[in-house]
C-alpha cells in the first residue's frame, strides 16, 4: 500500500513534546521510506530507550522492519518503534514535509510461523501459528480499543 503522508506547514510552533506521529511500529512485515532529510522528522528508538534522529543519504531508502516480519523471525528482526518529530523552533522558512511510504502486507491467507532457522532449542518458537489476514485484524481492533 503506497502512502503519502503529509505534514503542512505549521505557522505556529508546536507544544513542548507534542509530535507529528506518535511513537508506534508498523502491522505488516516491511515499511520503505523516501524521504528528505530535514530537521525534524523520523526519528527511531535504540535499544536503550534513548531516540534516534534518521539521517538519510541522497537517494536512499529507509527501510523499517514491521510486527509481522518480527514474528517470522521469531523476533530476530525486530520491529522498529518510531516516531515522526517537529522540526526544531528556530527553523527558518518552510516546515513541510512529505515522505513517500509502501508498506508492505503479505496476502490475507498468508501463514505466519516463525521460521525454523531462526528457532532452536535454546530459542523456541515466540508465536502462535496465524495469517497475515488475522494479524492485520488482531491490530487494527487493538488499537481501536485504546482509541475508545
Amino acid at each position: 500500500m503506497p502512502a503519502r503522508p503529509r505534514y503542512p506547514h505549521q505557522s505556529t510552533p508546536a507544544q513542548p513534546g507534542q509530535l507529528r506521529a506518535g511513537a508506534h511500529t508498523d502491522y505488516g512485515s516491511l515499511t520503505l521510506l523516501s524521504m528528505t532529510d530535514a530537521p525534524g522528522g523520523l526519528e527511531v528508538q535504540r535499544q536503550d530507550g534513548t531516540w534516534a534522529a534518521v539521517r538519510v543519504p541522497t537517494d536512499a531508502f529507509v527501510m523499517n522492519v514491521g510486527d509481522l516480519m518480527a514474528q517470522w523471525t521469531n523476533d530476530r528482526w525486530r520491529s522498529t518503534m518510531h516516531r515522526v518529530t517537529n522540526p526544531p523552533p528556530d527553523t527558518n522558512g518552510d516546515t513541510r514535509r512529505q515522505s513517500l511510504v509502501f508498506f508492505h502486507q503479505p496476502n490475507y491467507d498468508a501463514e505466519v510461523i516463525p521460521l525454523a532457522s531462526c528457532c532452536g532449542p535454546d530459542n523456541p518458537p515466540k508465536y502462535a501459528r496465524t495469517t497475515s489476514g488475522e494479524h492485520l485484524f488482531m491490530k487494527m481492533t487493538k488499537a481501536k480499543n485504546l482509541n475508545v
